[in-house]
């Protein structure tokens, strides 16, 4: 282990020993992301498109049918409700960043990382980063690396080229018009496999065109790695 990695684990010994570990969603106390009480109220994602993990009857869905994402394939921790919502709630809108910590480890040991993967988070604008003061996604990828095996973590590989409005409360298509071509990749991933960290992914716009941004700078494979995949 690196000295870097000896620091950051005595470090996160001493915070759990000074804060014991508290459930991301309901604040009792945890071993681990979630007490018993709400790791048992998880839902994991049902069966669904195999390209963007869209719950449903098809093997592929419509959308992905008409025009394919620039991304393999969507996995996720679990569905989006309950429990799993409130922690990422907490995490991305209740100032507490401390959360990304044990959620990453969470997701790395829902969704392991092939090994030799090259980890990326899509990047938050830069004025809610700064409203913010951290970006949620970010924070995941440097936890979910952690829990990876010899997965690298690359923090600047991807990068935000312009600002754009919050995707929340848009329709599918406001979506991906709004964050078409926002970002650019360097050439450290090219013929690499990624994944590609968020929080949650809802219509995919977001982690498709972060995706076509990696594939331009010559990514091999590309999968999204989300805490949550939405209904």
């Amino acid at each position: 282990m690196r000295a870097a990695d000896l620091a950051r684990a005595a470090a996160g010994a001493l915070l759990d020993l000074v804060y014991p570990p508290r459930c991301a969603a309901c604040g009792e106390a945890a071993a681990g992301a979630f007490c018993a009480t709400c790791a048992e109220a998880l839902e994991p994602v049902p069966a669904g498109c195999a390209r963007c993990g869209l719950p449903g009857p098809d093997a592929l869905c419509g959308g992905c049918r008409v025009g394919a994402p620039a991304f393999d394939a969507v996995r996720a921790g679990g569905l989006f409700g309950g429990p799993l919502a409130d922690a990422i709630h907490a995490l991305k809108y209740g100032g507490r960043p401390a959360l990304a910590r044990p959620l990453g480890a969470w997701l790395a040991a829902r969704v392991p990382a092939p090994p030799g993967a090259l980890v990326v988070s899509v990047p938050l604008a830069r004025r809610r980063r700064i409203e913010r003061g951290y970006d949620q996604a970010a924070l995941l990828a440097d936890a979910y690396v952690r829990g990876a095996d010899r997965a690298r973590r690359a923090r600047t590989a991807l990068a935000r080229t312009r600002e754009t409005r919050a995707q929340v409360g848009l329709a599918r298509e406001e979506r991906a018009r709004n964050v078409d071509g926002a970002f650019a990749a360097t050439p450290a991933v090219a013929g690499r496999d990624v994944i590609l960290v968020d929080d949650v992914v809802t219509t995919g716009a977001t982690a498709d065109a972060a995706a076509r941004a990696l594939r331009r700078s010559g990514a091999r494979s590309i999968v999204v790695v989300a805490l949550a995949r939405a209904e």
